[in-house]
């Protein structure tokens, strides 16, 4: 029999949750979250599935922990008074005696008829322990009392000092059910948190590795192997602009930006090469939050996607009466709103498509919002070429004030004037199977990309990994 973590995300990673009276071991570096990730569990478990819970402390007083956990959501106060949760402040515990401790925790758990425990921290623990055979009962004696013939599973929090590897004793790694790892680095400039399956006796290990945030509790961010992304089910939610600056349609995206999506904007979006194009992840509410609001939209798609598939992404989200607003020029194929480009000179296409945004400012009396595929440019035209263009591109959007989104690989020649020219940065990429973005200029931290749905529209959330 399996429980639920509670954790957002950390049932798919672990076989469907933990095993019911297992022992798991959850360690790392301080700092890297295992308090949050052992509390929420509790929270959890007592708030969502009526299971009672423990949590004995070595580390911090009672008034600490409730006041810290607070902030990630977690009030142990209101599950106190509901007699679902009680804290053990064993800050004295080398005064008392270990065995003594052992057994007021035991029968905590035994009056409570808790069904979760967290000792944190088992290495402030081991410290009162005067040989490491007596580790070895001491976990051996929580197996077989409390595990086995309560059915309490229990979590032991296990510090590993700065330059370290070995986790505790040794011990306690044999022994447990599973072995959880935070790690807490940096990536590129920016912080990465991570969390490592070291082993886990009742699932196979099919990923070591993946990421998660703090923000607003514990949360992983699961690889899209896992979990694919879901399919927007209605129409895209509509951010209306300011006076000045635009929405992006993801309010997320709008508060990293701080106000910076603005007319005149030469804007660049990076996608790295092992990721497919996110065309329903960022494109599409971008554009249909334009469309949505009488703008005229212009695509370029970039290597890869056609037009009919940016058709098929878009069109059933815009209202029909802006329907025509939209643009999506080609060098091939017939469709809705498709202008064919010739493809043999860049100069000639580039009028037409200027052409195009202009009858659309014209037409609607409002900026026009621009994607741009460069890779597609500097494919079919070639470096020299694309870059000969750019001066004018850029000028033209500066001056009509409309708004540009380039779309760039980072392998192809020309990446480096994009990036030189833009005025917003933006970077996805994939880290452990999870999709994310961050900015480049201006510089954020990183973000998991996720869609949220329900009955009235789908919009794009962005979760800081912090």
């Amino acid at each position: 029999m399996f429980i639920k973590s509670g954790l957002r995300g950390v049932d798919l990673i672990i076989g469907g949750g933990f095993k019911k009276g297992s022992l798991v071991i959850v360690a790392g570096n301080p700092g890297t979250g295992k308090t949050v990730f052992s509390a929420g569990w509790l929270y959890h478990g007592a708030a969502d599935f009526d299971e009672s819970g423990i949590y004995a402390s070595f580390a911090e007083s009672r008034e600490t922990f409730y006041d810290n956990m607070k902030g990630f959501g977690y009030d142990f106060k209101k599950l106190e008074d509901e007699g679902k949760f009680q804290f053990l402040d064993l800050l004295t515990v080398r005064y008392e005696g270990v065995s003594d401790v052992f057994n007021w925790i035991l029968d905590k758990v035994y009056s409570l008829k808790a069904k979760r425990l967290v000792i944190d921290s088992f290495s402030a623990l081991a410290q009162a322990f005067e040989k490491p055979i007596d580790v070895r009962t001491f976990i051996h004696t929580i197996l077989s009392k409390i595990l086995r013939k309560t059915g309490c599973t229990t979590l032991l929090i296990l510090e590993v000092p700065y330059g370290e590897e070995k986790i505790g004793y040794g011990i306690e790694e044999f022994l447990a059910d599973a072995v959880l790892l935070l790690k807490k680095k940096e990536y590129e400039g920016v912080p990465l948190r991570e969390i490592s399956i070291l082993k886990n006796r009742w699932s196979e290990i099919i990923q070591t590795d993946y990421v998660f945030t703090l923000k607003g509790g514990f949360q992983i961010f699961p690889p899209l192997s896992i979990k694919p992304m879901k399919r927007p089910i209605g129409r895209y939610e509509v951010i209306p602009h300011k006076r000045d600056f635009f929405s992006t349609g993801i309010r997320d995206l709008d508060k990293i930006l701080r106000g910076s999506f603005r007319g005149g904007g030469y804007n660049l979006l990076e996608i790295e090469k092992d990721v497919a194009f996110p065309l329903e992840r960022l494109i599409s509410p971008i554009a249909c939050n334009f469309l949505n609001q009488g703008h005229g939209v212009v695509i370029l798609p970039p290597q890869g996607i056609s037009s009919s598939t940016v058709e098929k992404a878009i069109v059933p989200f815009i209202d029909p009466e802006y329907r025509e607003n939209l643009v999506i020029t080609d060098y091939k194929g017939e469709g809705y709103g498709i202008v064919t480009l010739k493809g043999g000179s860049l100069e000639e296409d580039m009028k037409q498509l200027w052409r195009v945004i202009s009858d659309l400012r014209e037409k609607t009396g409002k900026p026009v919002f621009s994607v741009v595929g460069f890779d597609t440019i500097e494919y079919n035209y070639g470096e020299r070429e694309a870059l000969k263009i750019l001066g004018e591109d850029v000028a033209r959007i500066r001056n009509y004030e409309d708004l540009r989104l380039n779309i760039i690989r980072p392998t192809i020649h020309v990446a480096d004037n994009l990036e030189a020219l833009s005025d917003i940065h933006l970077r996805i990429e994939m880290i452990h199977g999870a999709l994310f973005i961050r900015g480049m200029k201006p510089k954020t931290t990183l973000l998991g990309i996720s869609f949220e749905t329900s009955e009235e529209y789908s919009k794009i959330k962005l979760t800081p990994v912090i």
